[in-house]
């Protein structure tokens, strides 16, 4: 099947709505994604100044990490776009005690802003997924058009040099993404690693046994069941504590890039 990045994650954003509780976690719902999002939070999210200015998501999904920037921080505007409805509707609902946010549906290339009109984009996770080449350079055309001081990305990394693929995710190399964006006036600043690597070992590992225990069909997005939970994060409790003393040059990674004067 053809991957459309719209279809795709309006199904996983259909699954997140059949979860119990307030969940703002895209994609699968389990120990070491909810470990990495704590990590992410602390080592990634909480080093962007915010603060009085106006910011934007490209691909917010749930909307859990504006959630945490209008509750933390106080910027004077938050903007978001999403190529999914589903998404746009579990957003608006949880932030919908924030007076200050404005979510957007867009088609996946182009965004609804006037030029330089943002002071801070940023992307988590989202550009890994947009496979098409033309639609990748497009967008991130249309985020620094819009965007006046800084882009942030945080992007799966790996080897891939070239821009499109098949599938639903492409793990591009820093290089790939410093080099569409210099097209557009963007360079890159500085680079920073989550390091999860002994955790992502131990998931890796512990989610295959699940899935040909329990789930062979398993989707993104699809829940996970209570043996699957504890069987995967119990190890967890040790494994986190060994992240930090080994570094790494892949997986996610906090790109953040500035204007070029």
């Amino acid at each position: 099947m053809t991957y459309n990045p719209e279809t795709y994650w309006s199904r996983v954003g259909q699954e997140i709505e059949k979860r119990a509780g307030d969940n703002v976690i895209a994609g699968d719902d389990n120990p070491y994604y909810s470990y990495k999002r704590s990590r992410f939070l602390y080592q990634f999210l909480d080093t962007i100044d915010f603060q009085s200015k106006t910011i934007m998501e490209v691909g917010f999904g749930p909307g859990g990490n504006l959630r945490h920037i209008a509750t933390f921080y106080r910027p004077q505007l938050i903007l978001g776009a999403d190529i999914s409805q589903t998404m746009c509707e579990i957003a608006r609902r949880n932030l919908r005690s924030f007076r200050n946010v404005r979510l957007t549906k867009i088609d996946g290339t182009h965004l609804p802003f006037e030029d330089r009109s943002v002071d801070l984009s940023f992307t988590v996770t989202v550009l890994q997924h947009v496979t098409d080449a033309a639609m990748l350079e497009a967008l991130v055309k249309d985020i620094c058009r819009v965007t006046r001081d800084t882009v942030v990305i945080m992007e799966d990394i790996g080897q891939c040099e070239q821009l499109g693929g098949e599938g639903a995710g492409i793990n591009r190399t820093v290089r790939a993404y410093e080099s569409v964006l210099a097209k557009h006036g963007f360079q890159l600043r500085q680079t920073r690693f989550l390091n999860t690597k002994v955790s992502r070992g131990w998931y890796e590992f512990s989610w295959r046994a699940y899935r040909r225990v329990f789930a062979h069909d398993h989707h993104e997005g699809d829940r996970i069941n209570f043996l699957g939970k504890v069987f995967m994060g119990l190890p967890l409790v040790l494994t986190r504590a060994l992240d930090d003393f080994l570094t790494e040059d892949q997986n996610l990674a906090k790109l953040t890039f500035v204007r070029k004067p």
